[in-house]
């Protein structure tokens, strides 16, 4: 789950573009300066996102549809919750992430069986670690507000455009065409200039499910 510091700021503000630039920049300073495998970072930008669109659903259900449903606070109610937050974020998945993952299925990076690797082990661990914190997070503080569907219809809108980008780049062929290594890192910079783009001018992520219509001219 992105973290709620980092997310589209309000129609009405605008955020700080250095930390921005800054944190989207650090993946692409790991790659150049200590080697980090792009395959690597693809894969858990891959897994990053599948686990944002899983909280996703769960704060919707926790915070906009089964706000004052009865029974909210039994266990069965619970597990249910996220039980379908966890089905929703699969299916959403599914569509949006896994194209990416098979794109590169058969490349030497997954070859290499990377899953093995104690310190990729680690990343994804500190990554589902980090995605619990952000969720925590983001959850209380849509608690203290009265209405939290607009925040959340920001976010998702930021989340599938993010990834939306980095999906037609690969769809256009242009990474699987330069191979999994230099692909890999194509989409790498792809990601990182989305995750800038869209959190500067969230308008723009808004554009893409409501396109604006050319007013005929008088």
């Amino acid at each position: 789950m992105t973290d709620p510091a980092v997310l589209p700021p309000s129609p009405t503000r605008r955020v700080d573009p250095i930390p921005v630039i800054a944190a989207n920049a650090t993946a692409i300073v790991g790659m150049i300066v200590l080697r980090w495998s792009p395959q690597s970072l693809l894969a858990l930008y891959a897994i990053d996102t599948a686990l944002a669109l899983c909280a996703m659903g769960w704060l919707v259900m926790e915070h906009v549809t089964e706000k004052h449903a009865k029974g909210r606070d039994g266990v069965g109610h619970a597990i249910k919750q996220v039980a379908s937050s966890l089905l929703l974020g699969a299916i959403l998945s599914l569509v949006l992430v896994a194209p990416v993952l098979f794109v590169f299925a058969g490349g030497e990076w997954a070859r290499s069986q990377p899953w093995r690797d104690p310190a990729f082990q680690g990343a994804v661990a500190l990554q589902v670690v980090g995605s619990l914190i952000a969720l925590v997070r983001t959850h209380l503080m849509l608690a203290a507000q009265r209405d939290g569907e607009p925040y959340l219809a920001r976010e998702f809108k930021f989340l599938v455009a993010r990834w939306g980008t980095v999906l037609f780049v690969v769809f256009f062929g242009v990474a699987s065409f330069l191979g999994d290594w230099l692909g890999s890192i194509v989409l790498v910079l792809v990601y990182a200039g989305a995750g800038v783009w869209y959190t500067l001018f969230p308008e723009k992520a808004d554009e893409l499910f409501h396109p604006r219509k050319d007013k005929p001219a008088a």
